[in-house]
């Protein structure tokens, strides 16, 4: 395994360890995904060898800030090459262990930190419902409060380790009310133990991939949790599930990555051995530049990955973490895992069709990633909706003016403001309009550039905007809240403004009269 330099001893000893572990057990893993079995001693050494224990702090047992996150996803690496147990072991660490050791109280930590930290008890997240997938802000899942308990009801379905696991990170609606909803405040994330009266499980899904892997439906029917197991407090439960789905999208992005170097290994051992024509298929260019893919973007993805490992063990990106990066990670790291293994079987022809080899495995597996945890188009709106309201500064284009010599738009990084004393009026806003359509043709000029363009006041500008508007020389948009927003001239409004050749432009290189 790949070492990066900003490792330290710890980490990079149990990358090591790992590689080696994942060699030791890789036939067993093998066989358990022929016969479609969870191979129950294969995560009973997982669990005992304390990989869990990279992302629980020393004093309650595990490898603390030595290891962290980063190596959690060192652990991920390696374990990914083993099925079914991968799934459980990093359902393991988002399902309860991450959560607690971030959110927990003391007298939860010493409760459940040391059983996950020496691999006695497994952990699993309860988001999803059958009426709720994405939108996991609409969950259903009631839990009333009565006395020192609350009454859960509802159902959960597509959850992993789901019978496995001992404790079950549990999203329940504790709000109703309007403004609690508003501000993500009717959520409340539940520990919710194994053995619990009421808490069961309803059904085992038979997935596309995941081959052993126990995923279910769970019903909670007037199950009574501790108020003592509520983690950081009732309403809290968004922020809990945000930061968990950060650190499960990153493990998910470590496992494609590790998947993606096993497409190579495969790709590459039938090249070298497959003659067709007289030669190795390797002398294929087609071949080659499906490598060249892979490759590149195992180095590119997984760089990005341990980035944001990286990012989650010095916490930074605060408060919601690194929302956008494991956001694209996952999309892109699921995608490029997806391209491998068809590009892998494509290069191996009619043997990467079948299950003596463990390909056609990974593209059943990846598809379950490719909706799991988020679907990537959601993500895709996400990225779009928080990246540009994040970044808005970064992405602020510069304001753009005409330059008299080169009669063409130069950038500047912020707004000009038109010679003090320039009144503000239909014919001086209608003149900036026409402006902006001479150097912006088919684009309206925000509200807020007309301010600092005209140096106007709201009240002066709108009412200017509304007479434009009312005489057909502008068109003004308006937001979801009414008020102005957009504005641009009207042909009409372009044609009282200026003579046809304020706004006329051709390059010296051509013969105007060419034109009529």
């Amino acid at each position: 395994m790949d070492k990066y330099p900003w490792w330290n001893k710890t980490q990079c000893e149990l990358a090591d360890k790992i590689e080696e572990f994942a060699d030791k057990h890789l036939s067993r893993a093998a066989e358990a995904a022929y016969k479609k079995e969870f191979p129950y001693d294969l995560m009973d050494k997982v669990l005992k060898d304390k990989w869990v224990g990279t992302i629980i702090p020393e004093e309650y047992g595990g490898m603390g800030k030595e290891a962290g996150v980063t190596g959690c996803c060192i652990g991920m690496e390696g374990i990914a090459r083993l099925g079914a147990i991968a799934t459980s072991f990093a359902t393991t660490c988002f399902g309860g262990a991450h959560q607690t050791a971030h959110f927990g109280n003391d007298e939860q930590k010493e409760k459940f930190l040391p059983k996950f930290a020496k691999g006695e008890i497994m952990g699993a997240v309860c988001i999803t419902e059958p009426f709720i997938g994405s939108d996991a802000a609409g969950i259903e899942t009631v839990a009333v409060k009565e006395g020192d308990e609350y009454i859960l009801n509802g159902k959960k379905r597509f959850i992993t380790n789901a019978g496995l696991a001992d404790v079950y990170m549990v999203y329940a609606q504790t709000s109703n009310n309007p403004g609690d909803i508003k501000g993500y405040k009717h959520l409340t994330g539940f520990l919710v133990e194994k053995g619990t009266p009421g808490f069961s499980v309803e059904k085992i899904n038979e997935l596309i991939g995941w081959d052993g892997v126990r995923n279910g439906y769970l019903n909670l029917d007037d199950a009574p949790v501790p108020a003592a197991n509520i983690l950081a407090g009732e309403g809290m439960g968004w922020n809990i599930m945000i930061s968990g789905l950060n650190f499960e999208r990153t493990l998910g992005a470590i496992a494609g990555v590790s998947c993606i170097r096993e497409c190579v290994r495969y790709a590459t051992f039938s090249m070298d051995r497959r003659v067709q024509f007289n030669q190795p298929t390797k002398f294929y260019q087609a071949n080659q530049l499906k490598v060249a893919d892979m490759i590149g973007n195992w180095k590119m993805l997984r760089l990005l990955a341990y980035y944001i490992a990286y990012q989650i063990d010095t916490g930074g990106m605060a408060p919601l973490g690194p929302f956008l990066e494991s956001t694209a990670a996952k999309i892109f790291i699921t995608e490029g895992w997806r391209k491998a293994a068809l590009d892998t079987i494509q290069i191996m022809g009619g043997d990467g069709l079948t299950r003596f080899y463990p390909i056609e495995g990974h593209l059943r597996d990846v598809k379950i990633l490719e909706i799991g945890a988020g679907t990537n188009e959601v993500l895709r709106l996400l990225l779009y909706r928080q990246g540009v309201r994040i970044h808005a500064d970064d992405f602020k284009a510069p304001w753009r003016e005409m330059n008299d010599e080169l009669q063409m738009p130069i950038p500047y990084m912020a707004v000009k403001p038109l010679p003090e004393g320039t009144e503000v009026n239909e014919n001086t806003v209608l003149d900036v309009l026409a402006e902006y359509w001479r150097i912006n043709p088919g684009l309206y000029i925000s509200r807020d550039q007309l301010l600092i363009r005209l140096r106007a006041d709201e009240e002066s500008l709108d009412e200017a905007l509304l007479l434009l508007e009312e005489q057909e020389l502008a068109v003004n948009y308006r937001d979801k809240r009414g008020v102005l927003a957009l504005s641009r001239a009207t042909y009409k409004g372009l044609k009282k403004a200026k003579p046809n050749e304020y706004y006329q432009y051709f390059p010296e290189w051509v013969d105007r009269s060419e034109f009529f």
